[in-house]
């Protein structure tokens, strides 16, 4: 697992760019069980209400972090009767460590 011994250890030491970073990657690790494996179901609301910042914000922030390897943020779709793809106001995030993580 490289230089961290758990996903808790990672959240808490890893020194992120921003403090925003380490309070996005402890409300994703906070939704789930205790040893951070696997994917979280988040609201949209329920994440965006936990920190004082813009959603805006928040939402780059998030991007962010998935871009720089260290959380995967999946949109949750359904299919509608027609057929249609609806855009459930949720997403699916799971705590990678990095892609840096030696």
């Amino acid at each position: 697992m490289g230089k961290y011994s758990n996903v808790y250890d990672f959240v808490s030491k890893h020194p992120f760019e921003k403090p925003l970073h380490r309070l996005i990657m402890f409300r994703v690790w906070s939704a789930g069980n205790p040893d951070g494996q696997g994917e979280r179901i988040i609201n949209n609301d329920a994440m965006a209400q936990f920190c004082c910042c813009s959603k805006q914000a928040l939402y780059k922030e998030t991007k962010t972090l998935d871009r720089l390897g260290f959380l995967s943020v999946r949109k949750i779709a359904s299919i509608t009767i027609d057929a249609k793809a609806k855009i459930e106001p949720v997403r699916a995030y799971t705590i990678t460590m990095g892609i840096n993580n030696e």
